[in-house]
């Protein structure tokens, strides 16, 4: 034995207390997808073969690289065993396969299983449920081509899948990219009430009007620090509908810290792929994620303690960002639940770790420090003395990651409390009131002992980092969980939709815009209350091609005398093919990978041509004025940085050459764009939506006159 054990185990003495974690699963929407697995047993050789992985066999075989329902035996019945792509098209069947999106269990992947479609499901998730997974989750092709040519629309054909869903036990869908065929009609998927009703068990992911938002995948080498701003850019992306939760796929530690549910991808899998290769996903020599599988678990208990949050709380982000490698600048801090920004010292001419916190609904605390890629190495974490101000400290926490210490200021008196803490993988708490610093309103915990504590049940050969769960003997009250379900109260729709009652006398003014004219619609009607009558349709108007399509239809039979419309920002965004922005890699469209405009710039020019016809012809005594489209300030997703310069050049030429007044937005917003736009983000924050309000309101008051 080594000498130094017995000291070890004095320090950090087992004792008879409760286990910290609840025993019962969580009823977290949390899943295990299917599809790095099955890019792992193709070898990666291409979306098709991996879509091909998923058969049967895969899932209940016993060969090498089968026997996928045997994973995560410690916590799969806190999880959905999620199907990703594709169960429902024949082996070999392709891209664009007609029953991509049928939700029909393919005979050929899934011969054991008979009957109708909705009883083929209800067949396989029981056999799930049977290997201790808590349910079944699917893929989801959000539109399908009608290909038998059914007279239903796509309302009743999704509602009949949901139907079958929620029938057979299936509890989450990953709704993702649709497909097309040239001179087929789609029935396309949308979250509606009707759907809402005939499915209240299955958890949605889509849109702002489902259940969940995915941040979506990314490359290994800057998942974290793409994960974090995708978290930072959803809390701050302004939608007083917007209730849903994040899911943050497999970076579960950040997921832990920031309140929100997990898509967990990384596997047990290890070695070379069947083709001999390493797995590029998850390479060895880079943070070798799959020896890290003691995360999930601790990740996935703590959601046993801590439900997720649901956006809408108070969040703080921190204006400093790292960079780290080829990464976009990512939050150096993040603080949701109405906790402050911790505090993090580090010695002079160190670099620090990102620090996310988070306060849960019932008052659960977590916090977590982040490894950074320095020097172009691996990740790591690098040990920092980290401070946070929690209030009351009458809940349970959640600890991850490394520290050169973590202080918790408090405003219970902690003089005299025993501290315990346990490793979330583990089952028995220690007693470390000996080894941590307490006075009356500051427990100060030395990172050494969250390292040895927060790995004390740790796999052998496992590099996770620690994670535990600390109660205060006498404070600490841990609240029981209700089962977590989705929010079935369907979202009313944008106020700025709402239907508009004219005063009498007034002028009519028309809105037609895209989601930054959505954003300052309410504050434009504000502004000419008793001046005119402000109305849009209820939709956003997206790109010219839209507008042209539509532009008789917003008409419809109202008396304008003032038309304000701008077209441009969805034009200039990428896309890989019509309605898919985002490749099977999971990159967003851009120049330099296969992207092209979503309208270009010489249709941009037809268009808005024809549709300042229309105007002409549809209401012919209106003012017609275009708004030229607001600055592009960073590149976002499949925006490019400035590429509205060369669309409002063109838009301003054809406003010119047809005698139309132009409103230059663009200068208006420039000069104070710091101050008005969101970070990153081609949208405005709320106050900004009523500066250019005001300005809108102004230039329509000038028109009127």
């Amino acid at each position: 034995m080594s000498p130094f054990i017995p000291l070890l185990l004095a320090a950090t003495q087992a004792i008879a207390e409760p286990n910290l974690v609840p025993d019962t699963p969580s009823t977290v929407p949390d899943y295990f997808c299917t599809w790095n697995v099955q890019g792992f047993a193709c070898g990666y050789s291409g979306a098709n073969s991996q879509a091909d992985m998923m058969i049967e066999t895969n899932l209940f075989g016993q060969g090498p690289n089968q026997n996928w329902l045997s994973f995560y035996p410690e916590v799969r019945g806190d999880l959905t065993f999620l199907l990703d792509d594709a169960y429902d098209f024949p082996i070999g069947g392709g891209h664009n396969h007609p029953m991509r999106g049928s939700l029909e269990l393919d005979a050929g992947r899934f011969p054991s299983y008979k009957g109708t479609p909705a009883e083929r499901l209800a067949q396989l998730c029981k056999d799930v449920k049977a290997r201790g997974w808590r349910d079944l989750g699917l893929w989801i092709c959000n539109s399908r081509p009608n290909v038998e040519g059914l007279p239903i629309d796509s309302e009743t054909y999704w509602c009949e899948r949901l139907a079958w869903s929620q029938q057979a036990g299936v509890r989450n869908w990953k709704v993702d990219w649709g497909i097309g065929m040239p001179g087929k009609p789609l029935w396309k998927f949308k979250v509606t009430p009707k759907a809402r009703q005939v499915a209240p068990d299955v958890w949605i992911e889509f849109g702002t009007q489902g259940d969940l938002y995915r941040t979506y995948d990314v490359h290994i080498s800057v998942s974290i620090p793409e994960t974090i701003r995708r978290i930072a850019a959803f809390l701050t992306r302004e939608d007083p509908n917007d209730h849903r939760l994040c899911n943050c796929e497999d970076e579960v530690y950040i997921g832990a810290a920031l309140g929100c549910c997990y898509g967990v991808m990384r596997h047990p899998l290890t070695g070379p792929m069947p083709n001999g290769k390493p797995d590029p996903f998850f390479p060895e020599h880079f943070r070798n994620v799959k020896r890290r599988m003691d995360e999930v678990t601790r990740a996935v208990r703590w959601h046993r303690i801590a439900q997720p949050i649901y956006k809408g709380d108070k969040f703080l982000i921190d204006t400093n960002t790292f960079t780290d490698g080829k990464s976009k600048p990512a939050p150096a801090r993040i603080a949701r639940g109405g906790l402050p920004l911790p505090t993090v010292t580090v010695p002079d001419g160190k670099e620090a770790p990102y620090v996310l916190c988070s306060r849960h609904t019932d008052g659960e605390i977590a916090i977590a420090t982040i490894g950074r890629v320095l020097d172009n190495k691996d990740v790591a974490i690098p040990r920092a003395d980290v401070t946070l101000e929690v209030c009351s400290l009458n809940r349970p926490i959640g600890i991850f990651g490394e520290y050169a210490s973590l202080t918790l200021i408090a405003t219970n008196d902690l003089a005299g409390k025993r501290i315990l803490a346990q490793d979330l993988a583990g089952t028995t708490p220690v007693d470390i009131t000996a080894e941590v610093k307490v006075e009356k309103g500051k427990l100060v915990i030395p990172g050494s002992v969250i390292h040895r504590v927060g790995r004390m049940a740790a796999k052998p050969g496992d590099l996770s980092d620690p994670g535990l769960v600390l109660a205060i003997e006498g404070l600490t009250k841990f609240i029981p969980k209700p089962p977590m379900k989705p929010n079935r109260k369907f979202q009313r729709p944008d106020p700025a939709y709402a239907e508009v009652t004219d005063e009498p006398g007034l002028p009519g003014v028309l809105l037609i815009g895209d989601s930054v004219s959505i954003g300052y619609t309410l504050a434009v009607r504000k502004e000419l209350a008793g001046k005119a009558n402000v109305h849009r349709p209820p939709q956003n108007c997206g790109s010219s091609a839209v507008g042209l399509a539509n532009i008789e239809k917003w008409l419809g039979n109202g008396h304008w005398d003032v038309i304000c419309f701008n077209h441009g920002l969805h034009d200039l965004s990428y896309e890989f093919s019509p309605g898919k922005n985002i490749n099977e890699k999971g990159e967003y469209a851009r120049p330099d990978n296969g992207g092209h405009h979503r309208v270009s710039p010489e249709e941009y020019r037809q268009n808005l041509t024809k549709i300042v016809a229309l105007l002409r012809a549809r209401a012919p005594r209106a003012k017609l004025i275009f708004a030229t489209t607001t600055p592009v300030s960073a590149d976002l997703h499949h925006y490019v940085k400035d590429s509205e310069l060369e669309y409002n050049r063109i838009a301003v030429e054809v406003m010119r050459q047809q005698g139309v007044q132009v409103h230059d937005l663009w200068a208006f917003a420039k000069p104070r764009i710091a101050e008005i736009q969101q970070p990153g983000n081609p949208h405005f924050t709320a106050k900004g939506s009523e500066v250019l309000a005001k300005e809108i309101a102004r230039c329509i008051v000038e028109a009127l006159k």
